[in-house]
């Protein structure tokens, strides 16, 4: 490191920084439209090719050389002559050694430059802090300029006026509010980038204070990268104390644009990534890929696989949006790897968040309010889990286990991908437009053969009918199925054993070749780093629909529909075309396609099929939707349509269940079939019970 620079010599090298074109058209634009313009964007890059040394000097004396800076530009526009009204210089695409994770700040990093990743969570309103204060003294009215570095205001010690005889005797100061100098500040904290941790690590935070101009840009769960002074403060305890917190003075600000920014692909890259696109095997590849420790499951992992590649966002004539994410729910007895196959996708998807039912509130999930420490302690909106995995992928387990008020505030982010906030005084909108992977248990912790699935699942049909598709996974004693399975679960342990193995051991009876080759099966195709970029250059890809596929997702949804029996019941609604779309979009772009060929439609049009033979199958071999979407299906709506005609005939003094049964049995109803349909009437408050066991309309 470089450390004799004089301030000449800073003061030259800067000179050599703001002489290129682009600088001097900068500081021109400034002096024409000072003070709407009054930052200069430095990028390090072009201090880096002046002069190696005084780029690595910047960052060790950061202070002393931006303040040389902000000098040397305020000399090449003569115009600003008010104390306190300066021009920023901003420096911003910090080398990689400045970068540093919030966790790893140390004491070494005091009072130098550093560059830190990360999530804004919680971001004030910007307030005026003053930064040149005038000062009139009370005796001889002369003025006095005094700087406020800090948050207390400081007063001057004496007058400084020779002829007025009050500079040697204390006196007054009148602080003259309109004509000071105010800068805007606001609050920021960020904390680290979910995809950065691992092993289940806390995410660290700091907060970092930003400045002039450039405050009021950020808000909460944008993906930013903070330049500035790392600083120290004493802890504002009663006593003093030698720990301190830290903080970040803030230089500039950098926004990641895309969510894939952070992936880079170079042309060695490009070169495998259409390579890969053109194997006919890529769909079975890309599913092989997807937690292969985890035995069978086609069927979820070729949905999954499909859910990361996503439709398309869509933005229509009159503004309307048509989202492109896809939701799936996981609904299955236990230890069928639900929650492993979650926790996986969430460290896979380029932005995956991991969030558990049981210990996740409403306010977790969406945003929290939050009395905010900076000034007169208003309140201030904190981002939650959806908000951080903005496009990205949200993996929630333990759907079921989410209290009705927490599970509720899923309802508008599923389907119009924000969510409002009205909280504490609070009214705003954030975006979490993400694909949803949901994991629940059954009703009664094990689905039940006799009943119906639909019957046995513990979500509101409101949420359930927001999903894609709903896969159903049973845990049946299957012999051929439970050998492949504990063949694949002890091969599986046996191939990370001989794994964790060191180089040159020997382990008498074992061949670590022989076992590695055994269980190849279990190695991911693609690398998980090779299908992130693979997912990433996919994003590029807007595929369109040629008359072929609409033809077929078309006839499909028409002759779905037709098995509606005469309007009794609705076998598909509109929301299941809209999942035909993105699922055959999502299969172009795996394929890197620019159109949607019937292939991809007749891939989505199995996928949803499937899913409605399995949750919403009818006895008739038709589909019924209202199993899901209302919670009743059209045929117990029939049945209770009959208990409701016996109360209007028989029942003006109430009936006592021995009655309902009889009438209901000549009207062809079985005993189960009245039992269910007055549970549904009492839970619809149409009727109620006695105290004497005696059932009235309500």
């Amino acid at each position: 490191m470089t450390s004799n620079y004089q301030d000449e010599d800073i003061q030259a090298a800067w000179n050599d920084v703001f002489s290129k074109d682009k600088y001097r058209i900068m500081i021109s634009c400034i002096a024409d439209n000072f003070p709407q313009k009054k930052s200069v964007r430095v990028d390090y890059a072009d201090i880096n090719m002046v002069s190696v040394d005084f780029a690595m000097f910047v960052l060790e004396e950061p202070d002393r050389c931006i303040e040389i800076a902000r000098k040397t530009a305020m000399s090449l526009v003569p115009s600003i002559s008010r104390p306190g009204e300066t021009i920023n210089v901003r420096i911003y695409n910090l080398p990689r050694d400045a970068k540093v994770d919030i966790r790893n700040l140390r004491a070494d990093h005091l009072r130098k430059l550093v560059a830190v990743e990360g999530l804004a969570r919680k971001v004030t309103t910007v307030r005026p802090r003053m930064t040149y204060a005038l000062f009139r003294c009370a005796r001889c009215g002369s003025e006095i300029w005094v700087e406020q570095p800090g948050m207390l205001l400081k007063e001057p010690m004496m007058c400084n006026n020779p002829e007025g005889g009050c500079n040697k005797q204390s006196t007054r100061f009148n602080l003259d509010e309109k004509a000071s100098v105010y800068k805007d500040t606001q609050k920021i904290e960020i904390q680290e980038s979910p995809e950065g941790l691992r092993g289940g690590a806390q995410p660290e935070r700091i907060t970092g204070y930003v400045e002039d101009d450039i405050a009021g840009e950020v808000t909460a769960g944008n993906r930013i990268t903070l330049n500035g002074i790392l600083r120290s403060a004493e802890k504002t305890e009663r006593d003093k104390t030698t720990v301190f917190e830290i903080y970040l003075d803030v230089i500039s600000v950098e926004f990641e644009q895309h969510e894939y920014d952070e992936i880079t692909i170079t042309d060695e890259d490009e070169r495998k990534i259409l390579e890969m696109s053109r194997d006919p095997m890529l769909y079975e590849n890309i599913v092989r890929s997807i937690s292969p420790s985890i035995y069978g499951l086609d069927a979820v992992k070729k949905a999954i696989a499909l859910q990361l590649f996503g439709g398309c966002h869509k933005e229509m004539d009159d503004g309307t949006v048509m989202r492109g994410d896809m939701h799936i729910l996981l609904i299955g007895d236990p230890g069928v790897a639900k929650s492993q196959l979650l926790r996986y996708m969430s460290a896979l998807a380029p932005r995956g968040i991991y969030a558990s039912g049981k210990s996740a509130s409403a306010a977790g999930l969406t945003a929290a309010a939050v009395r905010d420490d900076f000034g007169d302690g208003r309140w201030t909106l904190e981002a939650g889990a959806l908000v951080l995995a903005d496009k990205g992928l949200a993996c929630i387990d333990e759907l079921d286990k989410m209290t009705d008020q927490d599970r509720s505030s899923l309802h508008e982010a599923m389907e119009s991908q924000r969510i409002s906030v009205a909280k504490a005084g609070i009214t705003a909108t954030l975006q979490c437009r993400c694909s949803m992977l949901a994991a629940a248990n059954p009703k009664y912790g094990r689905f039940e053969e006799e009943s119906s699935i639909a019957d046995q699942i513990e979500l509101p049909p409101a949420l359930m009918s927001r999903f894609d598709l709903i896969f159903v996974l049973t845990d049946k004693p299957d012999k051929k199925k439970d050998t492949a399975i504990t063949e694949h679960i002890l091969n599986a342990h046996q191939r990370g054993q001989v794994r964790m193995m060191h180089e040159g051991d020997v382990v008498p009876g074992i061949d670590p070749k022989k076992v590695l080759d055994m269980t190849d099966s279990i190695r991911p195709v693609y690398e998980q780093e090779m299908l992130r970029k693979y997912v990433a250059y996919s994003k590029r890809i807007t595929p369109i629909m040629t008359d072929d596929a609409k033809r077929i997702i078309e006839s499909s949804f028409l002759r779905i529909r037709s098995m509606g029996n005469g309007g009794n019941s609705v076998p598909i609604t509109a929301r299941q075309l809209e999942a035909f779309v993105r699922l055959s979009e999502a299969s172009a772009k795996m394929r890197l396609s620019t159109t949607v060929t019937d292939m991809d439609a007749n891939r989505a049009v199995d996928l949803v099929e499937d899913y409605l033979r399995r949750i919403a199958g009818n006895d008739e071999g038709g589909f019924d939707i209202d199993k899901i979407a209302t919670g009743i299906s059209s045929k117990d709506r029939n049945k209770i349509d009959v208990v409701r005609s016996i109360f209007r005939e028989f029942g003006i003094d109430g009936l006592n269940s021995d009655e309902l049964m009889q009438h209901g049995a000549s009207q062809g109803l079985e005993d189960s079939d009245v039992t269910r349909a007055l549970k549904q009437l009492s839970d619809a408050g149409e009727i109620y019970k006695s105290p004497a066991g005696i059932y009235k309309l309500a």
